[in-house]
């Protein structure tokens, strides 16, 4: 009798693999329940201090504003250039003495290169006509016996990168009937040179005052250990671990840089709604329909979790070496 067993203890027995499932996510909950009481614990902390702690909060948000507008007016300066891009244009002049029959067959010869969207001909009686309309000189144009003006053919290439857009003008000066070639939108590249200095520029800056958060939110925490101390001694005495003692100080950070950067991220889209009025009236000027946009998507998630990770990074650094000073008193 008493090897049998109670037709309930068969049931039992299978219940007992879900034990450790059940375990690990009670640890799961608690453990975040620990986070979620810690981060309000911080915040309370952060609250109790206004005037100290929006100093650093305000400063944060400064050296996360400035990059972060500077590279949105960046990005929103590469939108019109870019659009400008696809309206560029070669301009084939051809020689002199060469007739308009003979451009208006280069000109259906051009139009199916695979290379090319168009190529339209400007002869050389319309582009005197274009010369004496917008010149002021059409009276002394028109006392010229003969027309000195060559016939032009537009070319729209497909690519208009520098590569693609350098191989279609060698192979345009090797013409026969071509006198000078002239890419109309080489200003653009140099507008492009300036731009990618620009960004660097910005990246340079960011990375600068990615430090200075750092070292901002790493001071503030020092501060917090430095009037802390005999606190952490006690609890040291009681058997905290170092895991304990650290967590509400990198929660700490993590508030001062996601206060920082909310700040940061209004501070920035002011600006641009600043200088979004003019921009858009220059715009209407060219009759165009780019507006300055705010922040995107992206640009405030890189945003957030870099400031983020630089409030974490700070307090983990000033708050590991301030644990490994009181291990070695």
């Amino acid at each position: 009798m008493a090897l049998m067993r109670k037709p309930g203890s068969r049931r039992g027995i299978f219940r007992q693999p879900l034990q450790p499932e059940t375990a690990f996510s009670d640890r799961i909950s608690a453990y975040l329940a620990l986070q979620m009481d810690s981060l309000k614990a911080s915040f309370a902390r952060i609250w109790e201090t206004p005037i100290a702690s929006s100093l650093t909060i305000l400063v944060v948000a400064i050296a996360l504003a400035l990059p972060a507008s500077f590279n949105a007016l960046i990005q929103n300066a590469r939108q019109p250039v870019e659009a400008l891009e696809t309206t560029s244009q070669i301009s084939l002049f051809l020689k002199p003495e060469l007739s308009n029959e003979v451009a208006l067959k280069l000109a259906n010869k051009l139009k199916q290169n695979p290379t090319l969207i168009d190529a339209s001909l400007i002869t050389k009686e319309d582009g005197l006509r274009e010369l004496a309309a917008y010149s002021g000189f059409g009276d002394a144009l028109a006392a010229l016996k003969s027309n000195p003006l060559p016939a032009v053919i537009l070319l729209k290439p497909k690519a208009t990168d520098a590569d693609s857009v350098s191989r279609l003008l060698i192979d345009l000066k090797t013409l026969s009937e071509a006198d000078k070639v002239q890419f109309d939108s080489e200003w653009l590249q140099k507008l492009q040179a300036l731009l990618a200095i620009a960004e660097r520029s910005v990246t340079a800056f960011s990375l600068l005052l990615g430090f200075g958060v750092l070292f901002t939110v790493g001071n503030t925490i020092r501060l917090e250990l430095q009037n802390r101390r005999n606190e952490i001694a006690v609890v040291q005495l009681l058997g905290a671990t170092h895991r304990f003692i650290r967590r509400p100080f990198i929660h700490s950070g993590f508030w001062y840089a996601f206060l920082g950067a909310i700040l940061a991220w209004g501070m920035a889209n002011l600006l641009i709604l600043g200088v979004r009025t003019p921009a858009n009236q220059l715009a209407e000027l060219y009759n165009s329909p780019y507006r300055l946009s705010f922040l995107r998507l992206t640009d405030t998630g890189i945003l957030f979790s870099s400031a983020i990770l630089l409030g974490i990074a700070g307090a983990w650094i000033v708050v590991a070496h301030f644990l490994r000073e009181i291990d070695s008193e």
